[in-house]
């Protein structure tokens, strides 16, 4: 019980107050015009916007005042729409526009039908239901515009022409109802007038003024108010420019002249001039600063200006930020390449090897003074003929010493261990020097690649941002037409990137729909990307781009050695936020879980930096970098295609991979590649090969098990050629089936077939 009084009083805001008092009221205003459907009509318009028990008990209330006929009616018509719009709710449907119309049709059944006096009455009860169905319409465009979306939007063209019936039904309800000599029109024009135009503008004041005479017209069949309503709009409209109190008594003095000189009234007393007099009264005593917000915030989206002059401000200050990140980032990839220190060259150390084994074998030997002094060069040059070849080889022998120094040394053997052990030191020193300097330089790289990347996003976010105004009113307008609320929309483009927003109902996020509105306003293919939440539980947003111009399907089939569970080949094929397509097979030297491991490794490593949107040529080198680094003599071949969806351009890049197929306009072509696999040389440089692609193109990648098992690539081209198969899972199966027959059906290495198509 508390939970729903919760969320009754959440429901209570000013918006959803002001249309049960405005529904209420023309709910009893409408009374018994046109047979009680007009507040039939009101009460379908309300179910849409307030609660459906609020909307039920509001018309059934109003109607009861009206004699037992009336409610019996409008408790039928209540039973049958409850009973669909309950079924919708539990189905959690949107109730359509077709549908809603063969509801409406089954709620004036009984209507139509009860107490049948003749075949004419028969065809007024045809008329009034149709005027009620039609009026549904126009009150559900009517509430929606002003109490869901909000004032502060620009009604699209279907909502204003609703707006304006809506408005000339209410001036014809509004007739119809007086007390004696005090008519409740003049209750509610002079106000209604003075309103819209302090608020809302001239031309909707003068539009509702004529819609209102109208509405009196079809009601009375007298023209003294439509009179009155032209002459009050014009004194609104030219006096409000002075004040607002000078309008109201214009507005007065307006009645109080077509009433004297023209029998407005039909009598000139004070009782006719009562309800003008009043209706001004509470217009002049509102405070001002009321009608300051109200007007304000139905100018709300002339924001949208400034919104887009802070949004480019802030671009170009965040541009300035990235390009500040970008120099810092290339200075520290300078400063990593200037901060490899080298190692200490071989003939430094071999010196200084000979002067550690002078200082420590030959430190108290009785031949010191006679070796060092008297034939100190030829001491030293075999001392370093020594070194030499411990350095070299890793390790010297007895077979290495000179004769020289056999003949005079008595300790050899100390010696030879001595250089050993300082060679041993060396090469340990060399070994991490080196491992250091390889960590500099592929930090430096990646630096550089980070500093490139923050380059490229400058220039992105730098680039001015165009909104297209008037195609954002249209969109709004279609969707609302295919009767999806939307209360915003921002159509972006940047360079050759277009990005749609919307703001739209929670409740219609029909994505289908939209998409087709969208790109019917665009005249291109959109696909919605995300739906995010907005600080209100009513709304949200809808994110769309343009649809890249192709598609990819693709098939895989894999077959492990003989022996093995796995297979040591891994493959991967995923989209980047940038519109490209990463096909990739990467081939583990050797086979089973050990190769799977490092091709599993070498794949994801390229796969992340592709998705972090580096170049072909940074990720290759720091993985390759990485891989060498690492010890293991990790050696991956990768065969890889990078694919632009939007142009349908392709780069084919190969390390130490086999040939590729690619099968355009039915023929065959070889893609050949010559480099070494990952992790061999530090420098590499891969094969690229570039090619246009269009819809309707297969692309075959395959590992060097398969490539073995038909030892010519033009027999492999033969054999797709003849596959007549489009489905890119049954050509990867066919080409399996028909290298495992090449190969005896038993499987020498891991054999990986991928094939990708183009839509």
């Amino acid at each position: 019980m508390k939970l729903r009084w919760k969320n009754l009083r959440k429901g209570l805001t000013a918006k959803s107050v002001c249309m049960c008092v405005m529904y209420a009221a023309l709910a009893v205003a409408a009374g018994t015009a046109l047979d009680g459907n007009i507040a039939f009509g009101l009460f379908v318009g309300a179910l849409y916007s307030v609660h459906p028990v609020v909307a039920a008990t509001v018309y059934l209330g109003s109607s009861a005042v009206f004699g037992v006929y009336n409610l019996l009616q409008a408790g039928v018509r209540t039973a049958v729409m409850m009973l669909f719009v309950t079924v919708h709710r539990i189905a959690k449907r949107k109730i359509g526009k077709l549908p809603l119309l063969l509801y409406l049709t089954a709620a004036n059944v009984f209507y139509i039908a009860y107490a049948f006096k003749g075949y004419f009455d028969l065809f007024d009860r045809f008329v009034y239901a149709a005027c009620g169905i039609a009026f549904a319409y126009v009150s559900i465009y009517t509430f929606r515009a002003l109490f869901v979306r909000g004032l502060n939007y620009r009604p699209a063209a279907d909502e204003a022409v609703c707006m304006g019936i809506f408005c000339a039904v209410a001036s014809y309800c509004l007739s119809l109802v007086s007390f004696g000599r005090l008519e409740l029109i003049y209750f509610v024009v002079p106000a209604a007038l003075l309103f819209a135009a302090t608020c809302l503008g001239d031309r909707v004041c003068l539009c509702m003024a004529v819609l209102a005479g109208i509405g009196n017209i079809l009601a009375t069949g007298e023209y003294g108010c439509c009179v009155y309503c032209a002459v009050a709009a014009l004194m609104a409209v030219t006096l409000g420019k002075v004040s607002r109190y000078l309008a109201a008594v214009g507005v007065l003095a307006a009645d109080i002249l077509l009433g004297y000189f023209l029998n407005l009234h039909g009598g000139f007393d004070v009782a006719s001039l009562a309800p003008t007099f009043a209706s001004a009264l509470v217009f002049a005593v509102v405070p001002g600063r009321v009608y300051a917000y109200i007007r304000d915030y139905c100018s709300g989206s002339a924001d949208r200006y400034l919104s887009q002059s802070v949004v480019q401000k802030m671009g170009d200050t965040l541009s300035r930020r990235l390009l500040r990140l970008s120099d810092i980032f290339l200075s520290m990839k300078n400063a990593f390449f200037t901060m490899s220190a080298g190692t200490v060259s071989a003939e430094e150390a071999q010196r200084a090897i000979v002067r550690q084994c002078s200082d420590v074998v030959c430190k108290d030997c009785p031949s010191r003074t006679r070796c060092w002094r008297q034939d100190m060069r030829q001491t030293e040059q075999s001392l370093l003929n020594l070194t030499t070849c411990a350095v070299k080889r890793g390790k010297c022998t007895i077979l290495d010493v000179p004769q020289a120094l056999t003949v005079r040394c008595d300790r050899v053997s100390a010696l030879l261990s001595e250089v050993n052990a300082q060679s041993e030191t060396y090469r340990g020193y060399r070994e991490r020097a080196i491992q250091a300097d390889k960590g500099k330089a592929l930090l430096g790289e990646q630096m550089g690649g980070v500093s490139d990347l923050l380059m490229q996003l400058a220039d992105e976010t730098k680039n001015r941002m165009l909104c297209d105004s008037t195609r954002e009113s249209e969109l709004v307008e279609k969707l609302v037409f295919h009767n999806i609320l939307c209360c915003g929309a921002v159509i972006a483009r940047q360079k050759e990137t277009v990005t749609v927003a919307l703001t739209v109902s929670a409740k219609d996020t029909d994505t289908e729909t939209i998409e087709k509105v969208v790109g019917s306003v665009l005249k291109q293919n959109v696909a919605v990307e995300r739906i995010e939440r907005t600080d209100s539980d009513a709304w949200v947003n809808v994110l769309l781009a343009v649809k890249p111009r192709y598609s990819v399907s693709f098939g895989v089939s894999s077959v492990p050695k003989q022996g093995n569970e796995v297979s040591g080949d891994t493959h991967t094929v995923t989209r980047t936020d940038n519109g490209k397509c990463i096909i990739a097979l990467c081939d583990g030297m050797g086979s089973g879980a050990k190769a799977e491991k490092m091709s599993a490794t070498s794949i994801e490593l390229v796969e992340s930096f592709y998705r972090a949107g580096f170049d072909n040529d940074t990720i290759l080198s720091c993985v390759n970098k990485l891989l060498v680094g690492s010890g293991n003599e990790i050696f991956c071949a990768v065969d890889m295609v990078v694919l632009d969806l939007y142009n349908g351009l392709a780069d084919f890049i190969k390390l130490g991979s086999c040939s590729g197929l690619v099968r355009t306009e039915g023929k065959v072509q070889i893609v050949n590649g010559s480099s070494l696999p990952l992790g061999v040389l530090e420098e590499m440089t891969p094969s690229v090969t570039k090619k246009a692609l269009i819809g309707g193109d297969i692309v075959v990648l395959m590992s060097d098990g398969v490539a073995d098992c038909f030892r010519d690539p033009e027999l492999i081209a033969r054999e797709f050629a003849q596959v007549s198969l489009c489905v890119p899972q049954s050509i990867a199966e066919t080409l399996m089936s028909k290298a495992l027959k090449q190969c005896g059906g038993t499987p020498t290495d891991d054999m990986t077939v991928v094939v990708a198509k183009l839509a």
